[in-house]
């Protein structure tokens, strides 16, 4: 079994692989809630910049538990409110902009801060979110199951 750091860096490589298909969704992409790829992309930029935000905690070695207790319906909510007025190529320049932010944060909190437990390593996971919704866009991700 691999260990907690080693877990977290094939995560991060999934989380660039998540962030590719994600962005390469057709247009015309509708998930069974009814959102398109605009809503979407401002959805999962909204948690990334959560992320980015609890990372930033991370660097000075506080361990994440906060996004589990958050309720996520509302957030939802206020992220498309907050970007109601992006089109979907400034929602999807956002979402390139705030994942690449991810993963460079991720990459220096494992590199300079690593933690070898569960709850460091569950911080990791986002790209499971992303997993979700490629599946209800209707692609075959089980190239990325673990």
């Amino acid at each position: 079994m691999d260990n907690v750091i080693e877990t977290a860096a094939r995560w991060i490589n999934k989380l660039k692989l998540t962030t590719d298909m994600l962005s390469g969704l057709s247009e015309d992409t509708k998930l069974p809630n009814g959102w398109g790829k605009r809503e979407l992309l401002i959805h999962l930029s909204g948690w990334d910049e959560e992320f980015i935000g609890f990372a930033k905690e991370m660097r000075k070695k506080v361990i994440f538990y906060a996004f589990y207790e958050e309720d996520g319906e509302t957030k939802n909510q206020q992220f498309l409110e907050d970007s109601k007025d992006l089109d979907l190529n400034e929602a999807n320049e956002r979402f390139s902009k705030l994942r690449k932010e991810l993963i460079d944060v991720y990459k220096e909190i494992i590199n300079k801060y690593p933690q070898n437990n569960r709850e460091f390593l569950g911080f990791f996971s986002i790209w499971w979110h992303d997993v979700h919704h490629l599946k209800q866009a209707g692609l075959d991700v089980s190239h990325l199951d673990e």
